[in-house]
């Protein structure tokens, strides 16, 4: 399943915490992946790729992301992302 939401910290001498809601940003990338969409089964096709070996990597991808917290502390400062 891909995800669905993000949590964003930021400690420093501006702190605040953000919420994504990923869901929103999937829904306004799809009229983008609408025009790209001829592109890319161009070059599927010109490179002699099978399309659902693409579509099922491309969703692993996306769904690999769930569950990725990613943390940098520096002295006085640190970033938090947690993707849901």
């Amino acid at each position: 399943m891909i995800p669905f939401l993000a949590v964003v910290r930021v400690d420093g001498p501006i702190r605040f915490r953000l919420w994504l809601p990923l869901f929103l940003v999937w829904i306004l990338l799809l009229p983008l992946a609408a025009v790209l969409l001829p592109f890319a089964l161009l070059l599927l096709f010109a490179r002699d790729t099978r399309l659902w070996i693409a579509m099922r990597s491309i969703f692993e991808i996306f769904s690999g992301m769930r569950g990725t917290h990613v943390e940098v502390c520096a002295p006085g400062n640190s970033v938090f992302v947690h993707i849901w």
